[in-house]
């Protein structure tokens, strides 16, 4: 029941980056409620401080109100916004209305660290600076009305170089923490990227390749759209190696990856399918299209200077996407088209 509160209905996960501040958010608005309400009774029943008491009840409403419309709207900067401003308020409230005893005064801690939480670093920096500068004029105004022994220039001073202390700690563990998420965040696009490409030829490999043709059976059955696959195959490539050696041979790989990747349209999707062997998926077209794609294809390798001057052709086989087609049929079919062109002397588009 608990985490179904304070994660809003299930609104933000564990994953989410805001998921963390939601939970501060919550728990914050959620416990201000709850001590607000308790020290409105006990300063009104036990202490008879009228004026402590009505603050209380004024924060317990104000904490409800802010929780709820929180919980219905999902709105982050403002949640966050909201508690920070509240909670600045009520502590210099506290201090003002406690005078000139200073229990409060310990609670003022508690502000810089959750400005930074919920704002950031630098909101969380601008809403520590002007907290701190409204503390420190209220406690210069307020000295003159309070007994000379009870707060001297020295505790002023004090007050305020442990509260620069305070805020330049917390300001570098946010500027620390965000460095290091940045980092986390750079490293897990980078593996990302490395999780779905070919390190060869920086296409696509074939795991995220079956993911595209999945997404676009699925799309062509829904929305009766057509699709088209086109297996590429280059023709005596074991002869590179052989001759040339496989740095020579990874360079032609790398080569024609470059000719594919230049003649297929922005929605077609290149990839390595494996060792020589190459997949181009072509959304929104249909078998006439790919054909058209795939006849460029070979007109542009024939014509190209691989390594070593070395002139190569490629031999492609074309499929389209039809009812009850599965991942495995719509390739069977553009293989079996692949084979066919080997078998008719290589260099060739079949479908």
């Amino acid at each position: 029941m608990l985490k179904h509160f304070i994660t809003n209905n299930h609104q933000f996960k564990p994953a989410d980056p805001e998921y963390r501040q939601v939970y501060l958010i919550n728990g914050m608005l959620l416990g201000m409620v709850v001590v607000f309400t308790f020290f409105f009774f006990v300063n009104l029943a036990f202490f008879a401080l009228y004026s402590v008491a009505l603050l209380d009840f004024i924060g317990a409403a104000l904490a409800a109100t802010l929780l709820r419309r929180f919980q219905l709207s999902n709105n982050v900067r403002q949640g966050a916004n909201h508690t920070v401003m509240l909670l600045g308020g009520f502590l210099l409230g506290y201090l003002y209305f406690a005078a000139p005893h200073f229990y409060s005064l310990y609670w003022q801690c508690i502000f810089p660290p959750l400005a930074f939480f919920l704002l950031g670093r630098r909101r969380g920096l601008i809403a520590t600076g002007l907290f701190l500068g409204f503390l420190i004029l209220l406690l210069v105004w307020r000295s003159a009305s309070w007994p000379v022994d009870s707060f001297t220039i020295e505790s002023l001073l004090n007050v305020a170089l442990a509260s620069i202390c305070l805020v330049l700690l917390v300001h570098y563990y946010e500027v620390s923490r965000n460095d290091v998420l940045r980092a986390l965040a750079t490293q897990h696009r980078q593996l990302q990227r490395l999780s779905v490409t070919d390190t060869l030829t920086g296409l696509y490999n074939r795991s995220k390749l079956d993911d595209i043709l999945s997404q676009e059976i699925a799309r062509s059955i829904r929305h009766q759209s057509p699709f088209s696959v086109i297996l590429a195959d280059l023709d005596f490539f074991k002869s590179v190696n052989d001759n040339f050696g496989h740095m020579a041979g990874d360079q032609v790989l790398m080569s024609f990856a470059g000719i594919m990747s230049q003649h297929c349209r922005e929605l077609d999707v290149p990839g390595r399918w494996g060792g020589e062997e190459f997949l181009i998926i072509c959304p929104h077209t249909d078998i006439t299209g790919a054909k058209l794609l795939a006849e460029r294809i070979r007109v542009a390798v024939a014509e190209y200077d691989f390594v070593h001057g070395k002139q190569l052709t490629v031999s492609l086989g074309v499929a389209s996407f039809i009812r009850d087609d599965d991942a495995n049929t719509i390739l069977k079919r553009a293989d079996d088209a692949l084979y066919r062109a080997k078998g008719k002397g290589r260099n060739r588009v079949e479908m």
